[in-house]
């Protein structure tokens, strides 16, 4: 059932979170398929604690059931290493642009799901959204070398699979709560790739480097994907992908901060588009739940 009242402020939280990602990516001196892999780990155990302290189910209901979740899970993982991975090859704003195909790429997918005709409205915002991104991208495009180009494929790719995981769990497993999906796709992703970890990398990591990955455990996955899996549950997917689009905007700004990535004025002028769009979906989703309470009160 969309509730925009409990969806919204749980999705902003999602959003500031998940922007941390790129900084991570950049700090934790590992390769994209062990850090996925470890944050899963911590992730796993994180939501399994919190399901224990709180009493909450945490087994999942039929082997039905555990093999469709655990297939989304699977779907995940793919879409963290190859997110990772674009802003290693590039950097943390190409990456996590490209990343931002995925609201167009919902605004697509969605119907299928829903069973709902594509909306002009919708493909509009995400035709705006796509010129966003390249307005933020457009002054690198002239040195477009290896690594850029690395950049962009492994950052649509993800989004591909990222668009996919989210319609999928939204209109697949709406009774599930939303830890519980997350955590069972988090265990999926660690058994998926624990052969494939550099554990020698691992072992040389310093207490520094086990902090910024516990933060991304525990903080950017755990945390952030329950309270976005929580929020699918309330909200449209294609809103959801309209309004993360504030994700670059965030992630570009703490690169810039703390990674020295100074944004240029194309940058700036493709995030004030962007935001846009997300405070357009914002303003749209703030008059659905007036509509509500109205009907609320006439009934």
């Amino acid at each position: 059932m969309t509730d925009p009242k409990h969806g919204m402020p749980i999705l902003y939280a999602a959003v500031f979170l998940l922007a941390l990602n790129g900084l991570f990516a950049k700090l934790i001196p590992l390769d994209a398929t062990s850090i996925t892999q470890l944050r899963s780990v911590l992730a796993a155990i994180t939501l399994f604690l919190f399901a224990l302290l709180g009493k909450r189910q945490y087994r999942l209901d039929s082997l039905r059931q555990y093999l469709g979740v655990y297939g989304i899970g699977v779907v995940l993982g793919l879409h963290w290493v190859s997110f990772f991975h674009a802003m290693q090859v590039s950097t943390v704003a190409i990456g996590m642009l490209s990343l931002f195909t995925y609201p167009m790429i919902t605004v697509l997918l969605e119907p299928f799901f829903s069973k709902q005709k594509i909306r002009l409205p919708d493909i509009f915002a995400a035709i705006v959204v796509l010129i966003g991104i390249f307005m933020m991208v457009k002054d690198d495009m002239h040195a477009f070398d290896s690594d850029i180009v690395q950049g962009v494929f492994w950052g649509v790719s993800s989004a591909f699979l990222f668009a996919l995981r989210n319609v999928m769990q939204k209109y697949y497993y709406p009774g599930i709560s939303a830890d519980r999906l997350m955590m069972h796709q988090v265990i999926a992703i660690s058994f998926m790739l624990a052969l494939f970890v550099e554990y020698p990398a691992v072992v040389q990591m310093g207490a520094g480097d086990w902090l910024t990955l516990l933060l991304l455990g525990v903080i950017s996955t755990a945390t952030a994907h329950t309270l976005l899996a929580y929020s699918l549950k309330h909200l449209p997917a294609k809103s959801i992908a309209m309004i993360s689009c504030l994700q670059p905007f965030f992630a570009t700004l703490f690169a810039w901060l703390l990674l020295n990535e100074e944004p240029g004025r194309s940058v700036l002028i493709g995030g004030v588009i962007i935001v846009s769009v997300a405070l357009y979906e914002s303003l749209k989703m703030a008059g659905a739940r007036r509509r509500i309470v109205y009907r609320r009160d006439d009934n």
